[in-house]
């Protein structure tokens, strides 16, 4: 399977086109008008069998609860320091992150 379109949107929805971790913006347009994306919607439990968190049972690994959507340089971080990021880390980070968004756009 892959990540549908509806999730894709509620992911970025939720998260305020911002990384989950530093806040960044992930789309704009820069200085020559060309749209930019450097947003990238991560698992947080890997599909692959030797990705980053993986563990076996879950039934679609493309769903929401299983997204969290970073820039370039978080999403390499995270599947590269597996022993600092493990899946409750990350899980809390983007649930702080919704909140953050949420909360922020409320005001």
């Amino acid at each position: 399977m892959s990540i549908t379109s509806k999730t894709r949107k509620v992911l970025w929805a939720q998260s305020g086109n911002k990384c989950a971790i530093c806040k960044s913006h992930l789309f704009s347009s820069n200085v020559m008008k060309k749209d930019l994306n450097i947003g990238e919607e991560c698992h947080i439990v890997s599909k692959k069998k030797n990705g980053p968190r993986h563990r076996d049972g879950l039934s679609n690994y493309d769903l929401l609860d299983n997204l969290i959507l970073l820039c370039r340089n978080h999403h390499k971080e995270i599947d590269a320091l597996t022993g600092l990021y493990s899946e409750s880390v990350i899980q809390n980070i983007k649930k702080s992150h919704e909140y953050w968004v949420q909360s922020t756009l409320e005001t």
